[in-house]
């Protein structure tokens, strides 16, 4: 995380300045400068939190989570401009009310939205945590906590410092120096009184987007791009190459590309490890696996056997043959102890692990563990790896040795990723289905419309399939990482899709187009300027060469855009043309005496 401090403190004052231009009005009353800045602490404060307690319950902080500030920094402003568009949304009779008052109708809105985004996020990142890979399982748990922090200081500590703020304004105190009062005949100017951007919205879906033309074009050009996308994400490759952590121009990296490129013929090493066994037994059924290991010619590059050299050293020195004829213990250790002391075949001392230090002229100490090296061929995809990783095993799983521990496994570092390359398929498949099944089962809990929750889970299954397609037209293929970044996608286009059903619900007037007018008009700015929030978090990413960053940035950027085109283009044209009725408010009944 700190090598890319730098990047974090840029995207900090990017953001200060970008929710000071959203949340503040053009005069020194309404300037809201402090609590911008607060609205960024209080996602500070969040990520302190939920890392300080998965910290506290061992949950490791890798690589991966290093995004997570990014993240979270578009996450959390989010939620800030929401609670400021239902402020803004308080009818004329509301303001009337005092300030406690006002404050309860505006969370009346807004905290059921955020509460419900906020909600469907942390279900989405622990169906993640589900997985049996640990890397993924970790910066989900990391995220789902980070994501409920920022939602309980967001409805607490946020809307506190709100009212203060408040208060400030009641009192007619300077936006950006508190202690300086204002002048009683103080008036803000009416260029900052007027609601630009709802405005541009009402004119914008009235007179373009809600005509019927615009609503086929809108609708034709979401067919196309799932069409285009639909066909390249079929062709979305699983692949993983652990170079591509390695940030480009370092020592490393320097060195993995000379060896590739003068010895592109070198393999994967790896070997076959042996545990406590009486070798004097198993010597012929450590030949065979040598020998089934070389002849897979197909898989293994070179084998390295001791156990050749050995019999051969054994059988001109002292005249038995240990392949047909079985040593007791006592000549077994000594003859092993001259061959690992000759001058030819020293080479070997490193293929054993004994239970205590190896001497010149005694016979070895009792085995722990013996190996045969070998390599495999250089496979360049996991269709050619894993085939291979399973052949290897099926030797070891045949040794049948029968003596000591009967331990033997076949073992390589590359065997982390080749399981994880199994595996990610599967895991991608069924996390991003159970995701999308408990984000939308929530949904429906606690929209309440059926008819609503079916639109908004066809807008997010939209923009994941245009996701994956186009993410497979940018050149990433299907790794943990992407794993990672599809299942936070969930979270976020479900986010943008589903404050526009929520407040398209809440509209009780007009015509299901006029209706669909007053929802973006009152709640798309807020939407649109949350996806902003976000792409300036994850932008920060993309000035970064690490590959984490670099994936992730390419799929937000992708969520962000086709996630606000579906939520705030695509659903208000379906609602509007089929959307549901109102909710039905039930009015209090005046209670009498009688």
């Amino acid at each position: 995380m700190f090598q890319d401090m730098d990047k974090l403190c840029l995207g900090v004052i990017i953001m200060v300045l970008y929710v000071q231009l959203v949340i503040s009005k053009y005069n020194w009353l309404e300037a809201r400068f402090v609590l911008g800045s607060v609205g960024l602490l209080t996602i500070g404060m969040a990520f302190i939190v939920g890392a300080g307690l998965c910290s506290l319950f061992g949950l490791r902080y890798g690589p991966v989570h290093t995004s997570l500030p990014f993240l979270l920094m578009g996450l959390g402003v989010d939620d800030m401009f929401v609670i400021m568009a239902c402020w803004e949304e308080l009818t004329e009779e509301d303001k009337k009310l005092p300030i406690h008052e006002k404050v309860g109708m505006m969370l009346k809105h807004a905290g059921v939205s955020i509460s419900i985004t906020s909600l469907t996020d942390v279900i989405a990142f622990l169906i993640g945590a589900s997985t049996i890979l640990p890397c993924l399982e970790s910066f989900c748990i990391y995220a789902a906590v980070c994501v409920f922090t920022i939602f309980l200081f967001a409805i607490t500590f946020f809307v506190a410092c709100f009212v203060l703020d408040e208060h400030r304004i009641a009192k007619k105190r300077n936006g950006v120096l508190p202690w300086i009062v204002l002048p009683d005949d103080y008036k803000p100017n009416e260029c900052s009184q007027r609601n630009i951007s709802n405005n541009i919205f009402r004119v914008l879906y009235s007179k373009v987007v809600l005509t019927t033309p615009g609503k086929i074009i809108v609708i034709l050009i979401s067919i196309t791009c799932a069409a285009f996308a639909t066909h390249s994400a079929l062709k979305l490759e699983q692949k993983f190459d652990p170079k591509w952590f390695l940030p480009p121009g370092t020592h490393l990296a320097e060195y993995l590309k000379s060896k590739y490129q003068h010895y592109p013929e070198s393999g994967f090493n790896a070997g076959l490890y042996m545990g406590a066994l009486n070798y004097t037994e198993e010597i012929p059924k450590i030949r065979n696996a040598v020998d089934r290991l070389k002849n897979m010619t197909d898989v293994t590059a070179e084998v390295v056997s001791w156990v050749d050299p050995f019999r051969d050293f054994v059988h001109i020195n002292f005249g038995p043959d240990i392949y047909t004829e079985t040593l007791d213990e006592d000549r077994f250790r000594i003859f092993l102890s001259k061959f690992l002391n000759s001058p030819r075949h020293a080479k070997y001392q490193g293929n054993f692990v004994f239970n205590k230090e190896l001497e010149c002229g005694v016979p070895v100490p009792k085995i722990k563990l013996s190996v045969i090296d070998f390599n495999f061929h250089r496979f360049e995809n996991p269709r050619d790896q894993i085939p291979a990783m399973h052949k290897v095993r099926n030797v070891a799983e045949r040794a049948n040795f029968t003596t000591g521990d009967r331990e033997v496994i076949v073992w390589t570092k590359y065997f982390a990723n080749w399981v994880t390359d199994e595996l990610i398929d599967t895991e991608v498949i069924r996390n991003l289905q159970l995701a999308l099944l408990c984000v939308m089962l929530c949904t429906i809990i606690l929209i309440a419309d059926w008819q609503t929750c079916f639109w908004i889970f066809v807008c997010v299954l939209i923009t994941m399939v245009d996701v994956m397609g186009y993410m497979q037209r940018w050149g990433l293929t299907i790794d943990v990482v992407s794993c990672i970044g599809l299942e936070l996608a969930i979270g976020l286009c479900v986010d943008y899709a589903t404050h526009v059903g929520h407040t398209f619900l809440h509209i009780k007037e007009g015509t299901r187009r006029d209706r669909a007018i007053r929802t973006v008009s009152s709640i798309g700015s807020a939407v649109l300027y949350g996806g902003l929030s976000t792409f300036i978090g994850v932008s920060m990413m993309s000035l970064s060469n690490a590959y984490t960053f670099q994936s992730f940035f390419k799929i937000f950027f992708l969520v962000i855009i086709f996630g606000l085109f579906h939520g705030v283009v695509l659903l208000p044209v379906i609602l509007s043309l089929v959307g549901p009725k109102p909710y039905k408010l039930h009015e209090a009944v005046p209670q009498t005496d009688s």
